[in-house]
């Protein structure tokens, strides 16, 4: 251990942001540990967090690469830029989109959108799924209850969420809570075994409609509650009626005053570490009601060049579009591209990222990126050189300062996000009776670089209880 550098870091492989500390020997991690934070995560880490180190290293890319014949070649970076910035000025700026992944940091993301400004295009979304956002003030869409919150709450109501898939070190602290003061915990929708006990009180929305409508018995027993805590899943806002129930969920309690400066009952759990702060960043588009979202031009294939930035898990079937992926690893994003940009990985360069309670935390450089491949922001400058735009040019410390000053709500770093009174939105929502699924989460393989790590492949095979025998290895 005395040969290892330690670097205090971040981990980005969930929206938690538990604190690690990542010991690299030349330039290489080798391993991954917790570092001490009584509000995130304790003392504790996650398995994924803890084992998908020896992925980083795994199915890199470490030059640029160009389609050739249906081939992917080895290639300069040169080359790659010219022929990137020839075929997206070949394109109207509609035609023009770019995802975002799960893992990028905030001077990334800003980078991006400042990029696809000067392509004129508008397209951006980071979403895997299209689920419901109201991005107009902060608390919609982090978890306002704060991580060390859930040891004061007296009541807990689970809302179309597995936290022991989805935010691991968070659903320890559930745990902790139902064990020393043995709280109620009630979930609408099936999550499985949950380390707890817990009830499932329906899996309909009507039930959840029941609840606003002070109609059930739960109804009750939330405003009888001191410090109850309701988390929205992600697999909830997907639904048809995503936007009822967060909307109408969040008059409710602002009208039983269990939204205030002491304590806010309405909590978001976001699945991955960019989420966050993407919103306060305003990379979501501006949806009009009738207007045809981001996910129906994908599907409709009116994107003819989509640029891919570290997204690997965004659902589409590629026909003739041109796509660009720009990442660290060769995975499902990489599989699709016609020219691959390899770029770095989040324990390979600096970024800001913002947790699920909206806390801003940063990601330090432990190693450097391999051979070729370089940090996301000089790859953006390459491609402003490319179109002779020499202005718009910017170095790292520009893009973090301007992060900082676009962030809503901000305290300092390391802080919660600062409480604002919430304005009493009007936004009608209409219901739709449905059910409340959870959507399953493949827990080893939910990012690039544990799909890469051969220990997240032996855990998901021992939960898969896939046998080896001779014939299939």
């Amino acid at each position: 251990p005395w040969e290892l550098k330690k670097t205090e870091s971040i981990d980005v492989l969930d929206a938690v942001g538990s604190n690690i500390r990542v010991d690299t020997y030349n330039w290489e991690v080798k391993r991954i540990l917790p570092r001490l934070n009584n509000e995130i995560n304790e003392e504790w880490i996650s398995d994924k967090t803890r084992y998908s180190c020896d992925g980083l290293l795994k199915q890199r890319l470490d030059v640029p690469f160009i389609k050739k014949e249906n081939k992917l070649q080895k290639s300069s970076w040169d080359e790659a830029i010219k022929l990137l910035v020839e075929k997206i000025l070949s394109f109207q700026p509609d035609e023009v989109a770019g995802h975002i992944g799960d893992m990028v940091s905030m001077e990334t993301a800003l980078g991006f959108k400042k990029l696809f400004k000067l392509f004129k295009s508008k397209n951006l979304e980071f979403r895997e799924k299209n689920f419901y956002i109201n991005p107009s003030e902060k608390m919609n869409y982090i978890f306002n209850s704060s991580i060390t919150g859930i040891e004061e709450s007296d009541l807990i109501l689970l809302i179309g969420t597995n936290p022991r898939y989805e935010a691991t070190i968070l659903n320890a602290r559930i745990r902790k809570a139902f064990v020393q003061k043995k709280i109620p915990i009630y979930s609408i929708g099936n999550p499985g075994d949950l380390t707890y006990d817990y009830n499932i009180i329906g899996n309909k929305t009507d039930d959840i409609k029941k609840i606003i409508n002070n109609e059930h018995e739960i109804s009750k027993k939330l405003l009888s509650a001191k410090k109850p805590i309701i988390i929205i899943g992600e697999s909830a806002l997907e639904l048809k009626s995503g936007k009822y129930i967060f909307e109408e969920l969040k008059k409710f309690l602002l009208k039983n005053n269990l939204i205030n400066e002491n304590w806010n009952a309405l909590n978001i759990l976001t699945q991955n570490a960019s989420t966050v702060g993407l919103i306060d960043l305003k990379v979501l588009p501006n949806e009009k009601e009738d207007s045809p979202s981001f996910f129906d031009n994908l599907n409709n294939k009116k994107f003819k060049f989509i640029y891919l930035m570290a997204s690997d898990n965004l659902d589409f079937k590629k026909d003739n579009e041109f796509v660009v992926y720009q990442g660290s690893h060769g995975d499902r994003g990489a599989e699709l591209a016609d020219i691959i940009l390899p770029s770095a990985t989040y324990t390979e360069q600096n970024g800001l990222y913002e947790n699920l309670e909206g806390r801003l935390q940063e990601c330090k450089k432990a190693s450097y990126p391999i051979d070729q491949a370089l940090e996301d922001w000089k790859i953006f400058n390459q491609i402003i050189k490319r179109i002779g735009r020499q202005e718009e040019l910017s170095n790292f410390d520009q893009l973090r300062k301007e992060v900082l000053n676009n962030v809503p709500n901000f305290s300092k770093i390391n802080e919660l996000p600062k409480y604002t009174e919430t304005k009493n939105s009007n936004i009608e929502a209409s219901f739709i009776s449905e059910e409340v699924f959870i959507r399953e989460i493949d827990y080893y393989y939910s990012n690039s670089i544990s799909r890469s790590s051969k220990t997240m492949s032996e855990c998901r095979q021992i939960r898969q209880k896939i046998k080896k025998d001779g014939t299939n290895n």
